[in-house]
């Protein structure tokens, strides 16, 4: 089999694929909380380098973060028991958007 059919067979089963998986749409509600006048202040004071990617995470404080990054600056002006952790990869389920 040559190098074109492999990459074409690969191509069609992954645009397949992308239709088979389900769009979801949500809110990043932990922007709320990075907005509070301390954090914020904090978020200000001490730099943090996140990327722009969305891909959102559910924190165990039950509110979504644009992703990661976001999620460990907000930990760097929290206290240790305020924490947040990752709950679960994408929107937490009362950001989901349904239609």
């Amino acid at each position: 089999m040559s190098k074109t059919i492999i990459i074409l067979v690969v191509c069609v089963f992954a645009m397949s694929l992308a239709r088979s998986v389900p769009y979801i749409r949500g809110k990043i509600s932990g922007g709320e909380r990075m907005s509070e006048p301390e954090i914020a202040k904090c978020l200000r004071e001490k730099p943090c380098i996140v990327t722009m990617d969305l891909t959102p995470m559910c924190g165990s404080d039950e509110r979504t973060y644009p992703n990661r990054g976001s999620m460990e600056c907000l930990n760097n002006c929290l206290k240790p028991e305020e924490r947040v952790t990752i709950a679960k990869p994408g929107y937490c389920e009362k950001d989901i958007i349904r239609d």
